[in-house]
C-alpha cells in the first residue's frame, strides 16, 4: 500500500522523536514530541488531514510505546512496529555511528517506507492478546528478579563457603526444598547444627525426592572447611533474605500462570486450536499465546521458527559452509514451550515418536532430535492458527494405499 506520509517514532519514557518522510523519502519533519495524548494527536492530525494515508512505525509497541499505538489507531492511521534486531541491523547501513533519537527515528521511518517486510503488525492485536502479552512482560521482570537473587546467593556463598556452593552448582540451587532450606538456615553455620536426620525430614517435608545424597554432600563440604572467613555470618543472613525473595518471585510467577493466564486463555478462541495439538497442555498454550498471540505477526512458519530459535545457525564463508550449529538465540519462553510440548508428545503420539526415532537413527542426539520435532510441529501449528483448524493426523502414503 502506498502512503502519503510515513512517521517513524523513536519512543521514550517522557519524550518521543518523530521523523516524517514523504513517498520520495524526503524528510518533512523531525521533531521531539511529548509523551502526551494531546501532543500525539496534534502530530498525527497534521498529516492525516485531507484523508491522507499515513503509516506510523514505532520501535516499541508495548510499555512506553503503548500510548502512541493507541492514539494512532484511534485516529485511523496504520500502525506497525520495527523489531529491535531489525532496528540494530538497519542502523549499521546508515551513515554515521552515533546513536541519537534523531537518527533512530529516521532509520525507523526509512524502514517503514522502503522495507515493509521488516515491519510487524500491531493493528491486528486484539485486546484479548494484549492482556497475555502484558502479563508476559510482568512474568519476564519476575524471572529476571529471581535470577538476580540466585546470583546474589551464589556470590555470597562462593566467597565464604566455596565447597558448599559447589554442591549447589547448576540447577541444584533452583530446587524448591533447597531454597526453603537456605531461607530458613541461611547457610553452613546453622545447617551444621541441625544434623542429617532433621535435614532429611525437612527436605521430605518440602516434597524432595531422594535428598540424602545432596545432604551428605552438603555436610561433607561443611565439615571439610575448618577455617572461618570474616563476614560469613552476614553473608549467610543475605543468603536467607535472597532465598526468601527468590521463593516469593516463584510464587508470583505461579500466580500469574495458574490464576490469571490459565483463566485468561479460556477467552481466546485460538486456545482450543493449540490444545488440539498432541503434547500441548494449558501451560504450554499459555506460554505460546503470551509470546506470539495468534501468530499473525509472522509472514510464514520459517520467520516464526527463527524467532523461536528453532532454525539452525549456519556459519558460511563464500562457497564453504563452516558449520551448522544449534541456535542459542530466539525467544526462550516460546522455545521452551515448543520443546517441552514436543518432548511430551513423543510418549503418547505415534507420529511424533516415529519422527523422533527416525532422527535418532540418523545420528542426532536427544535434544537435537526433539528440536527437529519441534520445528516440524511448528509448521503444523502455524498452518492450524492461520486456517483456524484443529490438529489432525494426515494419512501417510502407505496408510492411504492400505485404506
Amino acid at each position: 500500500m502506498a502512503y502519503d506520509f510515513v512517521i517513524g517514532m523513536d519512543v521514550g519514557k517522557y519524550f518521543h522523536h518523530a521523523c516524517v518522510l514523504d513517498p520520495q523519502g524526503r524528510q518533512v519533519l523531525s521533531k521531539r514530541i511529548n509523551q502526551h495524548e494531546g501532543s500525539l494527536r496534534k502530530l498525527f492530525g497534521k498529516f492525516l488531514a485531507n484523508d491522507a494515508e499515513v503509516l506510523v512505525v514505532v520501535d516499541q509497541p508495548n510499555n512506553i510505546g503503548r500510548l502512541t499505538v493507541a492514539v494512532a489507531q484511534d485516529m485511523g492511521a496504520d500502525i506497525r512496529y520495527l523489531p529491535g534486531l531489525a532496528m540494530r541491523q538497519l542502523s549499521r547501513i546508515h551513515v554515521g555511528n552515533s546513536k541519537t533519537d534523531v537518527r533512530d527515528a529516521y532509520v525507523i521511518a526509512h524502514a517503514g517506507l522502503n522495507l515493509p517486510d521488516a515491519l510487524r503488525s500491531v493493528d491486528r492485536v486484539e485486546e484479548v492478546f494484549t492482556q497475555p502479552k502484558v502479563l508476559n512482560g510482568i512474568d519476564e521482570d519476575l524471572a529476571r528478579a529471581y535470577t538476580r537473587q540466585i546470583n546474589q546467593m551464589r556470590s555470597a556463598l562462593v566467597g565464604t563457603y566455596p565447597a558448599f556452593e559447589h554442591v549447589l552448582r547448576g540447577q541444584m540451587i533452583h530446587r524448591k526444598w533447597i531454597l526453603h532450606l537456605l531461607a530458613k538456615y541461611g547457610g553452613p553455620t546453622k545447617i551444621r547444627r541441625v544434623g542429617k536426620a532433621r535435614l532429611t525430614a525437612f527436605a521430605r517435608g518440602h516434597r524432595a525426592r531422594n535428598p540424602e545424597p545432596v545432604i551428605d554432600a552438603m555436610l561433607a563440604a561443611i565439615h571439610g572447611q575448618t577455617v572461618s572467613i570474616a563476614g560469613a555470618e552476614y553473608a549467610e543472613l543475605g543468603v536467607a533474605m535472597s532465598a526468601k525473595d527468590a521463593l516469593a518471585k516463584l510464587e508470583h510467577r505461579k500466580e500469574i500462570e495458574a490464576q490469571v493466564v490459565l483463566k485468561l486463555i479460556q477467552d481466546i478462541p485460538q486456545t482450543e486450536i493449540l490444545l488440539s495439538m498432541p503434547g500441548i497442555g494449558p501451560r504450554s498454550a499459555a506460554q505460546i499465546l503470551m509470546t506470539v498471540g495468534d501468530m499473525s505477526d509472522f509472514p510464514d512458519a520459517a520467520h516464526l521458527a527463527s524467532y523461536a530459535g528453532l532454525s539452525p545457525r549456519t556459519n558460511q564463508s563464500g562457497t564453504s559452509i563452516m558449520s551448522n550449529s544449534p541456535n542459542r538465540a530466539g525467544n526462550k519462553k516460546l522455545k521452551n514451550a515448543l520443546w517441552q510440548s514436543s518432548f511430551a508428545s513423543i510418549r503418547f503420539h505415534e507420529r511424533s515418536r516415529q519422527f523422533y526415532e527416525r532422527k535418532r537413527k540418523e545420528g542426532k542426539r536427544h535434544n537435537a532430535a526433539v528440536v527437529a520435532l519441534a520445528r516440524r510441529r511448528l509448521n503444523a501449528l502455524f498452518s492450524m492458527m492461520r486456517n483456524g483448524e484443529h490438529y489432525r493426523d494426515i494419512p501417510t502414503i502407505q496408510e492411504a494405499a492400505a485404506a
